[in-house]
């Protein structure tokens, strides 16, 4: 296919709105199931993956510091 045939998107303010609205929604809606699946408690676990992860960070933030405290 010859470049000059290819399709372009258009640009935001040349969609229409209802589009526009339906992007939105969209994002708005996968954004919400995400924070949902990271910060809730499911049954059978005691920690949401937020809170996994922080421990996790603590963990290996303490192992570090403790060996750096050793002298060289």
């Amino acid at each position: 296919m010859h470049p000059r045939h290819r399709h372009r998107p258009l640009p935001p303010q040349a969609r229409p709105a209802a589009q526009r609205g339906q992007v939105i929604t969209e994002y708005l809606l996968v954004a919400g199931v995400l924070a949902f699946m990271l910060f809730a408690t499911f049954p059978g676990a005691d920690r949401s993956v937020v809170e996994l992860l922080i421990k996790a960070y603590r963990d290996a933030w303490s192992s570090f510091s403790y060996a750096l405290s050793f002298p060289l």
